[in-house]
């Protein structure tokens, strides 16, 4: 279970910094 919750973690990282950075081009393009 351990290593679950350290992949869901992993994943939401990882989603959130996608968001981010196509948020960030977005606006400065």
């Amino acid at each position: 279970m351990e290593h679950d919750l350290k992949f869901a973690v992993l994943a939401t990282a990882v989603i959130f910094t996608v968001l981010v950075g196509f948020g960030l081009i977005a606006i400065t393009h």
